[in-house]
């Protein structure tokens, strides 16, 4: 078992709660805070960071997660990507009208 000491890096960098988890939690992945209720999904952070310190102390640099645990929040290169596909399709239908137009006046 592996304790970790959560760091609320956004919440102004408050230290929260612990808990213990059965293997290191890789980037990307959800924690739940405390286990009481299973429903409860405000407890629930995403895991930006593992730090492991020398003095044996464990910290989870979490955000909060608001997407009531279906899945994992957009990373900034989801986002990005999400955008060069829609510039792309955008770029696509001018192309298209372009060509329809220019056809026209032929």
């Amino acid at each position: 078992m592996y304790s970790f000491t959560l760091i609320h890096y956004t919440e102004g960098w408050h230290t929260g709660s612990q808990v213990a988890l059965s293997a290191i939690p890789p980037l990307g992945t959800l924690v739940k805070a405390y286990d009481a209720d299973i429903d409860n999904y405000n407890d629930i952070y995403y895991v930006d960071n593992v730090m492991f310190t020398d003095g044996g102390e464990n910290y989870l640099f979490v955000r909060p997660f608001e997407g009531y645990g279906k899945r994992a929040p957009l990373t900034e290169s989801d986002r990005i990507l999400d955008a060069v596909k829609e510039l792309t399709q955008a770029v696509d239908n001018l192309s298209d009208n372009l060509m329809s137009s220019r056809a026209l006046l032929l």
